[in-house]
């Protein structure tokens, strides 16, 4: 009984280690790595399509993500949401002062957007997951990853997983993202961030792991939660599905 209890306060504390792990490695890659990452990318941009205001476009997109931080930072809960709120802050910004450069376009800016920042860690992802893929129980591996690494999203999410034996679905009914941009009325440029999740969808290639994934609702599309399902496929050719697709579909709101 005594080895048993020991045993079981050594599993917790390990868990709660690779928890605050986990959590430090969210804040980093969300409030250091992404933000970095877009601005580099938006300025690669810049400095071929405007290249005579590219230094003064670059400052106006830091200066008004500062401003943004500062004015919503009551918003985060812990660590890694204060990563969030860094990134956030750095997609507003840069959608506010591009979107003169796109003519007043919503939709294309955010659709840049969402292309420069799906790019951030493909190879990587593609890697990762491509490996889960190759596992002797493949959904069983995409499960248990899930599962573990999303403690890197910290406390505000509120996230729960769905295991049968052909289908493993993760929904999220609350998204800090999403409500940062709802208190900007800027809902649709949620969907940038939501760009991203489709690379490690994408990353499983039914013809080598037998897995297909499919992004059936999305609240950054006014839907009431975000579901995320992977299920298994006798279908080389499987299709994976998104319901981002939608974005875009109707008119944006007017500014």
């Amino acid at each position: 009984m005594a080895d048993h209890t020991l045993g079981a306060r050594v599993t917790g504390h390990r868990d709660r280690a690779r928890t605050a792990v986990l959590e430090q490695e969210g804040r980093w890659l969300m409030g250091r790595f992404a933000p970095r990452e877009l601005l580099d990318g938006i300025g690669d941009y810049l400095h071929r399509a405007a290249p005579e205001r590219e230094e003064e476009l670059m400052a106006a997109i830091r200066a008004r993500a500062a401003e943004l931080a500062e004015q919503d930072a009551d918003l985060p809960v812990d660590g890694p949401s204060r990563g969030m709120l860094a990134l956030s802050s750095v997609v507003l910004a840069a959608f506010e002062t591009l979107l003169p450069l796109f003519d007043g376009d919503r939709v294309r800016t955010i659709r840049y957007l969402q292309r420069v920042f799906g790019a951030m860690l493909r190879r990587t992802v593609d890697a990762a997951f491509g490996a889960l893929a190759r596992r002797e129980d493949p959904l069983g591996a995409v499960d248990d990853a899930c599962r573990a690494d999303f403690a890197m999203y910290g406390d505000y999410y509120e996230t729960t997983f769905e295991r049968t034996d052909g289908t493993f679905e993760m929904r999220i009914g609350r998204c800090f993202f999403r409500d940062f941009f709802d208190r900007h009325d800027a809902r649709p440029v949620t969907t940038v961030l939501c760009a991203w999740d489709a690379n490690w969808m994408t990353a499983l290639d039914p013809a080598l792991g037998g897995l297909v994934s499919e992004r059936t609702s999305l609240l950054s599309l006014g839907d009431d939660a975000c579901r995320f399902r992977v299920h298994r496929t006798d279908d080389p050719l499987a299709r994976h599905s998104d319901a981002l697709d939608r974005f875009g579909d109707e008119p944006a709101p007017a500014p």
